[in-house]
């Protein structure tokens, strides 16, 4: 049962400490707000706006970095905006942090490196191509991937290219989303549009293989992976076929399991999680048994799930917040500040951050 138990404090002032949720249900809420604050002007958001950029978190734990769509990254400390750099378009991925700086995609197009404790520009390199997903950084690289299917690789310090891997969109209907470029085993990973998983060499960009995991057709679109540095296997959010594992080495398929419109996939402990239409599944690892599902509503899309010590945390898109038991696939709990939420959480133990569609920054206690 989806509790909206958290309503009552999706306008607490952003003084208040955490406080936990005043109405009983069947289940205890897995989470409170604990803390809120309108980052994007409420005079200035659009008919009916979307936020799909994560907060990230700097390792001290103590500068919070937040982009939004009105073009603005902003770095909040110690409960205070330190600093805010505009862009040249929208801000629709997460920042990523290496060292001192901060590396934002943006779509403009434009890659923007920035001094992270005062947000003073250090290089741009214009790609040419929107860039819709948080950037990957590894071995003095820094990997983008464009809405026009490129995955280019730029120096870390300076900005040049190094090398750009690009495939067609394919003719016919496709799907706006793109999947962020994983680092694992040595390897970069990545999808497309058509329907193709790559595993790249991080150095030139060459193929050590290519996999076709979407058939043929409309929407073939592989728009998430997955690819932990502990698994033989790489998982993909194919659109058309579903969730497909994949052996990391050669590309071969190890299982699909039939998920219609899948657009998301995490990977936690034994267990697949992955998103599509209408629904939420979790999977056996090493399988692709189905072990539960958790019906979303018709044609309701989740946002990235996002697992923190057996809870999933997952959005309904432009809906509510859901805190689903890992194990069970029960919902324990919903909050929805009213504009609904269309982004992952950045989850810690004890606490997440997320920004609300309307431009509202919580931070969430959660609830063991």
């Amino acid at each position: 049962m989806i509790l909206l138990a958290l309503l009552a404090f999706s306008w607490m002032p952003l003084e208040h400490g955490p406080r936990p949720s005043r109405r009983p249900g069947l289940h205890d809420p897995p989470f409170f707000v604990g803390e809120m604050q309108h980052i994007v002007p409420q005079g200035k958001l659009p008919f009916s706006p979307t936020e799909t950029a994560t907060p990230v978190l700097d390792s001290a734990q103590t500068r919070l970095y937040v982009g939004t769509r009105d073009g603005k990254v902003r770095c909040r400390f110690r409960g205070r905006t330190a600093w805010i750099f505009q862009t040249d378009g929208a801000v629709l991925a997460s920042p990523a942090i290496e060292g001192e700086t901060l590396y934002v995609a943006g779509g403009d197009g434009v890659v923007y490196a920035l001094n992270r404790f005062t947000g003073a520009l250090r290089w741009r390199a214009d790609i040419h191509e929107e860039l819709t997903t948080a950037p990957t950084a590894s071995e003095g690289r820094l990997f983008v991937m464009s809405s026009e299917q490129s995955v280019t690789a730029l120096d870390l310090k300076d900005g040049k290219r190094v090398w750009k891997f690009h495939r067609d969109s394919p003719g016919g209907f496709t799907i706006r989303g793109d999947a962020q470029p994983k680092i694992a085993h040595g390897t970069l990973f990545a999808a497309f549009a058509d329907g193709v998983v790559a595993a790249l060499q991080p150095e030139n960009g060459v193929a050590n293989w290519t996999r076709q995991v979407s058939g043929t057709g409309d929407y073939l679109d592989v728009d998430w992976i997955d690819a932990p540095e502990s698994d033989t296997r790489v998982y993909a959010a194919s659109a058309k076929a579903g969730i497909v594992a994949l052996d990391a080495a050669t590309g071969n398929p190890a299982w699909t399991y039939p998920l219609a419109g899948a657009n998301h996939v995490v990977v936690e402990g034994a267990r697949i999680v992955g998103g599509g239409r209408g629904e939420l599944v979790a999977l056996d690892r090493s399988t692709g048994v189905k072990l539960w599902t958790l019906q979303l509503g018709k044609d309701r899309y989740p946002t990235q799930p996002v697992a923190m010590r057996g809870l999933i945390i997952v959005a309904q898109d432009r809906g509510a917040l859901l805190g689903v038991d890992l194990q069970t696939g029960v919902a324990r709990g919903a909050f929805d500040p009213g504009t609904g939420f269309s982004q992952p959480v950045y989850a810690l133990p004890g606490i997440a951050y997320v920004l609300s569609n309307g431009g509202t920054l919580f931070s969430l206690g959660l609830l063991p």
